[in-house]
């Protein structure tokens, strides 16, 4: 990013350095409402999303508003989905995700889904299209097998761990051990 002045006569440098002490998402989001250079250098600092409902936003809007993230965290269904209260095939599909951040983030290095129907489609386009991805967190996701998992653990380089839950099993894998 050029060097810029913003309107707080803060060399935008600084302000990135100040951003990247902000830990809370919500403390960041306050920031950067203060006036636009301070919203356009956070926008370019942030490196770590969370997405609450998947339903909530669009892939290319995140991705417009946020260019260069590392971390993703997104939630599809609704907690009570845990309970067998939604139908079947209901929603909840992570592969436009994918496809988006695929095309926007080869940077990625860390996806966490929850309540996500996630294919093994979907998780052989993670294994090969995110150059240094090291973390996979898949919470309460369903339609993938181990086939899936296994071209994540081929592919990725990088890959340090990957753990994912099912309402019956819990399943930690260390591919270093």
């Amino acid at each position: 990013m050029p060097t810029k002045m913003s309107h707080s006569s803060f060399p935008e440098e600084v302000l990135e350095h100040v951003f990247y002490f902000l830990d809370s998402d919500k403390d960041r989001n306050n920031v950067s409402l203060v006036c636009k250079s301070w919203y356009e250098v956070e926008r370019w600092c942030r490196k770590s999303i969370f997405v609450g409902n998947c339903y909530a936003l669009n892939p290319s809007r995140m991705i417009e508003r946020f260019p260069d993230v590392r971390s993703v965290e997104l939630k599809g269904k609704p907690h009570f989905a845990d309970f067998n209260l939604v139908p079947d095939g209901w929603g909840g599909c992570v592969f436009p995700w994918i496809i988006s951040m695929s095309r926007a983030y080869p940077m990625l290095e860390e996806i966490r889904l929850k309540r996500m129907v996630v294919s093994d489609e979907c998780l052989e386009l993670i294994a090969k299209c995110f150059r240094n991805f090291k973390v996979l967190v898949l919470t309460s996701c369903e339609g993938f097998s181990t086939d899936g998992l296994a071209a994540v653990a081929a592919h990725c380089r990088s890959f340090s761990s990957h753990f994912y839950y099912s309402r019956r099993r819990i399943h930690i894998t260390d591919p270093l051990r």
